[in-house]
């Protein structure tokens, strides 16, 4: 009975791996401190270091606070495009201990 929730286990992980393997391709979430944006959506924003490319067509949600310089954010992209920058709780963006 161990041997066969084992494989059972086993082979869950595998197909948990694949699914994500497979949505990985096209969709990437970065989470980090907001360095700097620009007054409006448009343009480049920069989180911990990194540059990306904004335009107006994306989606921005503040449910977790303002999109402001300091802020933790989450920002989602797919194909290359950036679909949406979201504030988070500030817990996202620390080091786990």
């Amino acid at each position: 009975m161990i041997v066969i929730n084992q494989a059972i286990s086993l082979l869950l992980l595998v197909f948990l791996i694949s699914i994500s393997a497979s949505c990985s391709d096209n969709e990437v979430e970065y989470t980090g401190i907001l360095d700097h944006r620009p007054e409006g959506k448009d343009g480049m924003w920069v989180i911990e270091g990194t540059s990306f490319s904004v335009s107006e067509d994306v989606e921005l949600d503040e449910d977790d606070g303002p999109l402001k310089a300091g802020a933790c954010v989450e920002l989602e992209m797919e194909d290359g495009d950036v679909k949406e920058i979201e504030s988070a709780k500030m817990e996202k963006c620390q080091p786990k201990q």
